[in-house]
């Protein structure tokens, strides 16, 4: 049954067209644009997703009734493309069409033979243009009743299923403003073993779609001597990738920088042998602190985040909540891939002095420490069983580290906390079939300890990382990341 409310199709949230998104890219051809968006929403997949990004174009973009998500100022092909990966993958789309503004359906239906065919990249192809002009720069290499594939590939409509976007990610920033991006992509979409040909189209394409660019009927949104350096930087790079087989991945989503506390009230504190209330003014001067980044705090009873952060809801679950946070940060890292450096850090009595981000090496993992060693008797008395106790006996002389500030790259620091899982579930496992008889260890310092241990000298600690650990005045505060009170 079709519905149609005030002239508009609706369909079922189960209905294929759900799945379908269509982004389309401009930069300064408002008349262009206007056009082609007329052109789609006479041949619309019902209850498909629809957005333009606009490229910093100069008036802004408009289009009523549309969606549009803008770049302030233009960034180019390759970071637009996948700007409308991202929008696309984060609306819940599973086939992804990116249409250049100068490109359109001209029948209904045009997605189903794109939609139904078992490669997860096709691309509207066209030989050569259809003037007089002939620029001879192709050939077909395969044809079949379903699919014909060429030695190249136009990019004014590009299909993706998003399997192969998951698999080796997006558009290459490497190649700058763009020129051989989408070839690229094709490429290591194919080197992967994801499809047949690396550039193939549905066979009677020319019935479904026109392109502008085809009949040379539209001045390119790229001027020539743009076009001509873009093309002279980025062929050699991918000349040299269609050569090696290359199938790396590229990060599509915009990275973002983020500091994550936790606030986790629904079991008692072991410290405190009491449960913290779930009150989000404790974190108030830690969330106004935070700059550069994202502040989330993962909480499991909290209703409400403090000015400045955004709560993520945790499941509460029956285990110290020393060691239950590392098990939420985990699963909080794992699931957001577009994140670039992190902190976790406390939140009750951490604050950050400067921003860290513009200072931090890849590779390196940056620690609290105090003015104390593993000998420390609240260490001994606080950490039970043969692993801590080995361990600190190993490092009685060496500096403490605090759980309290751990900062990295995302796959880093996600690795910094699944150590602390895995030996944590290590120990209580070794409890449970007698091979441990110590009680169960309630705090996390020494497996943060162990954890830092374990990457060596990739790990940094000091003043150009937080204060003299409880010192009144923020001892190094001229030079610290951050305060830890």
């Amino acid at each position: 049954m079709q519905v149609t409310i005030d002239g508009v199709p609706y369909a079922p949230v189960c209905n294929s067209g759900s799945r379908i998104g269509i982004a389309i890219t401009t930069h300064n051809r408002p008349a262009v644009l206007a056009k082609t968006i007329e052109q789609h929403l006479k041949h619309f997949p019902a209850g498909a997703k629809f957005i333009v990004i606009d490229d910093g174009s100069a008036p802004a973009a408009t289009a009523a009734g549309i969606e549009i998500i803008r770049n302030e100022k233009s960034l180019g092909i390759v970071a637009s493309k996948n700007r409308s990966l991202e929008a696309l993958i984060d609306a819940g789309c599973e086939h992804l069409f990116l249409w250049d503004d100068d490109a359109y359906p001209i029948s209904d239906n045009w997605h189903v033979p794109y939609v139904e065919s078992p490669e997860p990249h096709l691309a509207y192809q066209f030989l050569d243009v259809s003037t007089p002009r002939k620029i001879k720069d192709m050939t077909v290499l395969y044809r079949d009743d379903r699919h014909v594939a060429y030695t190249g590939q136009r990019g004014v409509m590009l299909y993706y299923h998003r399997s192969a976007i998951e698999k080796v990610g997006g558009f290459d920033p490497v190649y700058g403003r763009g020129m051989y991006e989408h070839p690229d992509l094709a490429l290591r979409i194919h080197n992967a073993g994801l499809t047949t040909w690396a550039n193939a189209d549905v066979v009677g394409s020319e019935t479904l779609i026109y392109s502008l660019d085809e009949h040379e009927a539209v001045e390119r949104s790229v001027a020539r001597p743009d076009r001509e350096a873009l093309v002279r930087n980025n062929v050699s790079v991918f000349n040299a990738r269609r050569d090696s087989g290359y199938s790396g991945y590229a990060p599509f989503r915009r990275q973002r920088d983020v500091v994550i506390t936790s606030l986790l009230t629904s079991q008692p504190d072991p410290q405190r042998a009491a449960p913290m209330k779930p009150d989000e003014s404790v974190l108030s001067a830690w969330a106004a602190s935070i700059c550069g980044a994202f502040a989330i705090v993962l909480a499991d009873q909290l209703s409400a985040a403090p000015a400045g952060a955004s709560l993520v809801n945790v499941p509460a679950v029956r285990m110290s909540p020393y060691f239950a946070r590392w098990v939420h940060i985990y699963q909080h890292l794992r699931a957001h891939p577009e994140y670039r450096f992190v902190w976790c850090t406390d939140g009750t009595d951490v604050e950050m002095l400067r921003e860290p981000w513009a200072e931090m090496v890849p590779g390196k993992i940056y620690v609290g420490s105090e003015h104390k060693t593993y000998a420390d008797g609240w260490m001994k008395a606080n950490h039970h069983g043969r692993a801590y106790g080995e361990f600190i006996d190993q490092y009685r002389d060496e500096p403490l580290l605090n759980a309290g500030l751990l900062g990295g790259s995302r796959d880093d620091v996600m690795e910094f906390a699944h150590r602390i899982i895995r030996l944590h579930y290590r120990i209580e496992s070794q409890r449970f079939w007698k091979m441990e008889t110590a009680p169960a260890t309630a705090v996390d310092m020494g497996a943060f300890g162990i954890a830092a241990k374990s990457f060596g000298d990739r790990v940094v600690t000091g003043p150009k990382v937080h204060t003299v650990f409880k010192s009144d005045d923020g001892m190094g505060k001229e030079f610290a990341w951050y305060r830890h009170k």
